[in-house]
């Protein structure tokens, strides 16, 4: 059977979903050899990919996504390949492509977190876009053959604002990459000195849409300062979206002193910053996996999280939780991880154990399951 996958999203510049399509990638090539694949990628992206996946035919679609020559273009692109069917890592399925394919939504965040405080664009522009998405969404999940979600948690969310089959939804727990964390560094003050890092630090890394929630946290570290807890707050990002106005922000709360806006940090350093971190603080409102909070967890720090059912679920014991409404709490939390000593361990001992649970081999595994199911699907649900 020969298979696409849609790459444009391909690697760390893309945050989770960049992430989630390298890895899945790398491990369905290393361990499907009866198949063959696809793979449709952006032209900067063309010659190493070309290089590092030699197995795959590798075909170059330098569209951009959310463009309209991405619901024009890319369908006459992927059709030219003759596939049996093509897996989309998100949601912008191009409304024209007639072939059988399978989805990949990673959250429905953007369904109830929307207005004038989640955009950065002119309001007129953002609703257009908004009546797109939602548009675009409702046709992928309809037409798709089988639909991936990385938590019960979405496959619940989804079941309850679409009506479609629930056999159609399957669950597929995303992996943690192998940061290195377990390898000892002669290069930390090096390394932490370059992104200016003080410790001791509490990190958070991700983006910083407004459904994480930075606000309430930098609140509540200036809290536990309040109190004599002398902590800095380090915040790593990859992508500039909002980073403007967190700036302000940081600004306007007067904490430009104890918040240390990192941004980008390669895997090869963001290990040695989280080994270094007292705690590792994931304050989000909504999520559909949180994959940072198990790259914390495998590095061995501490977890400090907001208690809602999808961290629950996937972290279960190995954090502590908070209410991320309330920066009191959030401070208490924080306050309760650094200072206890016996629940720290604890907490870095259950940590390490749960992230173990959660690889990609196996993700790529059940992925290629769904891909044989899907096929043999007769008609599109």
């Amino acid at each position: 059977m020969k298979i696409g996958i849609d790459c444009r999203m391909y690697g760390l510049k893309h945050a989770g979903i960049g992430r989630y399509v390298e890895n899945l990638v790398t491990e369905i090539l290393k361990k499907d050899t009866k198949n063959s694949y696809v793979l449709f990628v952006r032209k900067d992206d063309h010659k190493a990919l070309s290089e590092k996946h030699k197995n795959a035919k590798v075909v170059q679609a330098d569209i951009a996504h959310y463009s309209l020559r991405e619901q024009a273009d890319f369908p006459l692109i992927i059709a030219k390949q003759k596939l049996d069917l093509m897996h989309f890592p998100h949601f912008n399925v191009p409304v024209l492509y007639s072939g059988r394919f399978v989805i990949t939504i990673h959250d429905l965040i953007k369904h109830s977190s929307r207005g004038k405080e989640t955009t950065t664009r002119n309001l007129s522009i953002y609703w257009l876009k908004y009546f797109g998405y939602r548009t675009i969404f409702e046709h992928s999940v309809k037409r798709a053959l089988k639909i991936m979600v990385p938590s019960n948690f979405v496959k619940k969310n989804l079941l309850d604002n679409y009506k479609i089959p629930r056999e159609k939804v399957e669950v597929t727990y995303e992996g943690v990459d192998n940061l290195g964390c377990e390898k000892k560094s002669q290069e930390t003050e090096k390394i932490l000195s370059k992104y200016k890092i003080k410790k001791p630090y509490l990190l958070y890394v991700g983006s910083v849409y407004p459904h994480k929630n930075i606000e309430r946290l930098i609140k509540a570290v200036l809290l536990l300062r309040e109190e004599g807890v002398l902590v800095n707050l380090v915040i790593v990002c990859a992508r500039s979206v909002f980073w403007q106005r967190l700036e302000k922000k940081v600004k306007d709360l007067k904490a430009g002193k104890i918040v240390n806006l990192a941004g980008f940090v390669p895997d090869e350093e963001l290990s040695l910053v989280y080994k270094q971190a007292e705690a590792f603080v994931f304050p989000s409102l909504s999520e559909g996996f949180g994959l940072p909070g198990l790259e914390a967890l495998s590095c061995r720090t501490p977890l400090v999280a907001s208690d809602i059912a999808v961290f629950k679920e996937v972290y279960k014991e190995a954090a502590v939780y908070f209410d991320p409404y309330s920066e009191k709490d959030i401070k208490e939390k924080i306050k309760l991880v650094l200072e206890d000593k016996k629940l720290n361990l604890e907490l870095k001992k259950t940590g390490e154990r749960v992230s173990k649970e959660f690889d990609w081999k196996k993700t790529a595994g059940e992925t290629i399951k769904i891909y044989e199911k899907a096929l043999k699907t007769k008609a599109r649900a």
